[in-house]
């Protein structure tokens, strides 16, 4: 299976730390959230063009491993990488703080897939979004 990645950075802000300038561990999932669109964007199909298609993707399972603080004012860069799109759609993170050239956590995200009309779990992508990872793939 081909790669499909992106790179989203984050510079650290006052309202992302606690009291210790720390990054608060829950602010992890927007960023990762915000690197799922951006990836998702990448390819050309996106939340609401899912909605459109009738269909939505709930995360059904997170994984989280801390590994090194961040800090007011790091730099950071998201890397969502999709490693399944058979079945559920699963994506791995890597957030890297590029101000103290550290790995802070990784991550991992399952996505079913769920057809609004009736809440019916699917077992597979719908074919829309099928179709927009292989226009990627040709043509990357």
């Amino acid at each position: 299976m081909k790669i499909i990645s992106n790179i989203t950075n984050h510079k650290i802000e006052f309202y992302d730390v606690d009291s210790m300038n720390v990054m608060w561990h829950g602010n992890y999932v927007k960023l990762i959230e915000a690197a799922r669109c951006r990836l998702l964007d990448k390819i050309g199909y996106d939340y609401m063009q899912m909605k459109e298609d009738g269909y939505v993707y709930p995360i059904v399972k997170m994984d989280f491993k801390y590994v090194s603080p961040a800090f007011f004012g790091d730099e950071l860069s998201i890397t969502s990488t999709i490693t399944n799109y058979d079945g559920l759609l699963k994506i791995a993170y890597e957030i890297y703080n590029n101000t103290t050239n550290k790995l802070c956590a990784i991550a991992s995200t399952s996505q079913a897939s769920v057809m609004i009309d009736g809440f019916q779990t699917m077992f597979t992508l719908n074919r829309e979004f099928l179709a927009k990872i292989e226009v990627y793939l040709e043509n990357n």
